[in-house]
């Protein structure tokens, strides 16, 4: 699969992938959003953290997602 088959839009996309830190979980999950929608994108990805992680859902967690998401031109 490629994304051309996935029919995303053209632009830029941000992208959180929790494969590209070690965990218990080996966890490979990733999530990818138009950057129009980074802050849906964020509040996932700290939902996923919280959830499957057992990271605390704050402020500050949102802020070091921010800082470590990949974007991609489409």
């Amino acid at each position: 699969m490629d994304f051309k088959s996935l029919n995303l839009g053209k632009g830029k996309w941000v992208v959180a992938n929790c494969g590209k830190f070690p965990s218990e979980k080996n966890c490979r999950l990733v999530i990818m959003a138009p950057d129009s929608q980074r802050r849906d994108l964020v509040d996932a990805a700290a939902t996923h953290a919280a959830a499957s992680h057992g990271h605390q859902s704050t402020p500050q967690l949102r802020k070091e997602i921010e800082s470590i998401l990949d974007v991609v031109e489409i």
